[in-house]
């Protein structure tokens, strides 16, 4: 898989210098100078740093950055095998990220099938719902996400300790959509 990732989103590959036919990946470079983070670790863990390299660079308002390594994170969660609810709610954020809501709210109804009260499932399918245009599904995931917010932050998931700082910010969204 991680190969296929680096032959999906390399530009260039080069023939090595030793034996018959293999390739020496070369990092990539985007315009700003970001380059690819190294391919170590599990299909997932790199999954997970180019995520987080894409959180980063959109909190630093660096959409070079974004731009560039968004396909790669999408990709890399794609094909991460099967995916726990905090791999699919990464995958969902940079779905709805890439211009994509309508696959970004499947991917959070995934979780939400086995967790209906999820709370970072009910709020990237909302925010996917708005960027959709879905005010109705936005409606109905702030709801749920309201109504389930105060049990479900004391279920102690680890994506919630991991997530942290989002779920307010999620409740507050979710507070000031359904007052309009």
């Amino acid at each position: 898989m991680v190969v296929l990732v680096v032959v999906l989103a390399v530009p260039s590959l080069r023939p090595g210098a030793t034996g018959g036919g293999s390739f020496d990946f070369q990092p990539i470079q985007g315009a700003s100078g970001a380059v690819a983070p190294p391919l170590t670790g599990s299909p997932r863990e790199q999954a997970d740093r180019l995520f987080d390299r894409v959180m980063r660079a959109e909190s630093a308002g660096d959409t070079e950055q974004v731009r560039f390594f968004l396909p790669m994170a999408i990709q890399a969660y794609r094909q991460a095998g099967e995916l726990d609810a905090d791999g699919l709610y990464h995958l969902s954020v940079l779905e709805t990220a890439a211009g994509e809501p309508a696959q970004a709210v499947e991917t959070a109804e995934r979780i939400l099938a086995e967790t209906p009260s999820h709370l970072l499932a009910l709020g990237a399918a909302a925010r996917a719902s708005v960027v959709a245009g879905d005010e109705a599904a936005a409606r109905d995931y702030y709801r749920r996400l309201l109504d389930a917010f105060d049990a479900e932050q004391t279920t102690g998931r680890v994506e919630y300790l991991d997530h942290g700082t989002i779920l307010p910010i999620y409740r507050g969204e979710a507070e000031a959509f359904l007052s309009n």
